[in-house]
């Protein structure tokens, strides 16, 4: 299915829609979506932990997993000064981290194809190239990694766990690509392959911004690599660079703003700044 490049909001929607017809999704299954600025080449649909710096290499997987074990400790001894509330649960903690700007293997996603492209468009002032938002089929994915044998083992592990400690009967296996807090080694080896979550929504922001996640394991690649699969449950959509400007003033028309997606003082700030850069 070839797509030519996007320079209008109808032209991308346009384009969604021919995904959707094209993949046989029913109107009540939700797609996901996910907006980047440019294509990254060799370290495209990564979490921030996994993209090194420009002109180095990536760490070693188990350097990089320690430096977020102490991230995530440093984290979770300082959220609840910071916070509106308690966060009581681990994962609560990560997902708030990840959305905070901390580093973390989680890869952010939106059911909202709109406001994909608004993260696709936004500071690229002077920046006149293409942008790319993915399309993902998350139920399709999940059926690719449930018959995968490292998720087979990641549930057998965690079944032999359970059996050996009854305490954690209350908990599922996702727990296995939490980092660790408080100093406490990992209780199972990280899985290789990355794995879909789905969470209520847990504070203003992630709720705006109608988030979805994607949880890495220890290969970086592999959401990337699969996307160069023929079967590939994800597709891209490229944004034509000298169209950033136009088609981010027909986003606002439809109420898609940073103020809307970060409902705060700080992203009534942030757009305000941004209409200002575009009426220069």
């Amino acid at each position: 299915m070839l797509l030519e490049n996007v320079r209008s909001l109808g032209g991308f929607t346009e384009q969604v829609c021919k995904i959707r017809a094209d993949w046989s999704i029913p109107d009540d299954k939700e797609l996901w979506f996910r907006g980047e600025k440019r294509d990254y080449g060799e370290t495209r649909l990564r979490p921030i932990l996994y993209r090194p710096p420009k002109g180095r290499s990536l760490k070693p997987i188990p350097d990089l997993l320690k430096i977020e074990d102490d991230l995530f400790d440093a984290f979770q001894r300082c959220n609840p000064q910071l916070s509106d509330g308690p966060i009581e649960d681990d994962f609560d903690g990560y997902l708030l981290m990840q959305h905070h700007g901390g580093p973390t293997r989680l890869l952010d996603w939106s059911d909202g194809s709109l406001m994909a492209l608004h993260f696709a468009l936004r500071n690229k002032q002077g920046d006149a190239s293409d942008s790319i938002v993915y399309v993902l089929d998350p139920y399709r994915l999940m059926d690719t990694l449930n018959t995968l044998p490292d998720t087979v083992q990641t549930e057998q592990r965690w079944a032999e766990h359970i059996k050996a400690h009854p305490e954690d009967s209350e908990e599922d296996e996702s727990d296995v690509y939490l980092p660790s807090s408080e100093g406490d080694e990992r209780p199972f080896e990280l899985p290789r392959v990355p794995l879909v979550l789905q969470f209520p929504f847990i504070s203003r922001r992630v709720a705006a911004q109608r988030s979805q996640f994607i949880v890495f394991g220890a290969e970086p690649s592999w959401l990337s690599d699969e996307a160069t699969k023929p079967d590939s449950a994800i597709r891209r959509i490229t944004i034509d660079g000298t169209r950033t400007r136009a088609i981010r003033a027909e986003l606002r028309e439809c109420g898609v703003t940073e103020s809307v997606i970060f409902p705060d003082l700080d992203g009534l700030g942030r757009e305000l700044s941004q209409l200002w850069q575009d009426r220069q």
